[in-house]
């Protein structure tokens, strides 16, 4: 009888904590799907304590990454997924991670970075087939760096991953062509040369990077100034000339030229977004994207 009593007991205390860790998890997912990423973060976390199975870790570990995705915290989404270790490289789970975690990196502002992943994953995988979901953040990313000989490559690939009619087939790489054609493809400013060209001549570098009437009145204003100076100094007013003329235009001269470079970066980066944007609708138009 008394064994019977301990072998029930411990039953019931058995019982007890995996109907405890079902509902956290239950609760977890629940907190995800309706939003509640920071919530749901914990309760993975507290999940990942107790996880009695590395399936269930990498799980867990998983799903508080995509928390932090979703709360656009991509340092700690990228630290999450990198915590989880694989020893069967087409376990489907690190498919999924390495897409994210490639993800992660283009939405931080760090396309190489991305490409570095993806390109892991297709050198430990044995899954080609896999590979395609990859295509669009390797095709931004590609574009991203500069890399335009590789991306149309890229680009070209992933069309004949789909299953388009001939005719489809020939619309769309005809598409691809256009974008990457010479006239087509964005035209990058140098940030330093931008600030060479500002050295050189004030405003210059202004309208190297393609603000014209932002160069025009940076020129004028630096000539003023020169102009204001060279005065003094003529008039003997030489306190005047140098503190205050001279003082002056060191300043809007050394900021111009940086001003200069920023802008060019500005640009570019412009530039690139509203080319993505072009692919992005190219994609959207035609893939399952």
């Amino acid at each position: 009888m008394q064994h019977t009593i301990k072998y029930f007991f411990s039953f019931i205390f058995l019982c007890v904590t995996f109907l405890n860790s079902v509902a956290s998890v239950s609760k977890a997912d629940s907190l995800y799907s309706g939003g509640r990423y920071f919530e749901a973060s914990i309760e993975y976390e507290r999940q990942i304590f107790y996880a009695k199975s590395n399936d269930c870790l990498h799980y867990f570990q998983f799903k508080k990454g995509l928390c932090y995705k979703q709360l656009k915290d991509f340092d700690k989404a990228i630290d999450a997924f990198q915590t989880i270790y694989f020893t069967n490289f087409n376990d489907s789970l690190y498919q999924q991670v390495c897409y994210q975690q490639s993800l992660c990196y283009y939405l931080q502002g760090e396309p190489a970075k991305a490409l570095w992943k993806i390109d892991e994953y297709s050198h430990r995988s044995s899954d080609s087939t896999s590979y395609q979901v990859f295509m669009p953040i390797r095709l931004f990313s590609l574009n991203d760096t500069r890399q335009w000989q590789e991306a149309k490559k890229c680009f070209i690939q992933y069309v004949k991953m789909q299953n388009f009619s001939p005719e489809k087939e020939m619309e769309v790489l005809e598409i691809v062509n256009s974008l990457y054609s010479k006239k087509n493809i964005p035209k990058i400013k140098s940030a330093e040369a931008a600030e060479d060209w500002s050295r050189f001549i004030p405003g210059a570098g202004q309208m190297y990077a393609g603000e014209t009437t932002e160069g025009i009145v940076n020129l004028l204003i630096n000539s003023s100034i020169l102009a204001f100076a060279g005065y003094q100094l003529y008039a003997h007013y030489y306190i005047t000339g140098y503190l205050v003329g001279l003082g002056f235009f060191n300043k809007t001269y050394h900021g111009g030229m940086k001003r200069a470079g920023t802008l060019a970066s500005q640009k570019n980066k412009e530039r690139l977004i509203n080319y993505n944007k072009k692919i992005n609708s190219v994609l959207q138009d035609n893939f399952n994207f």
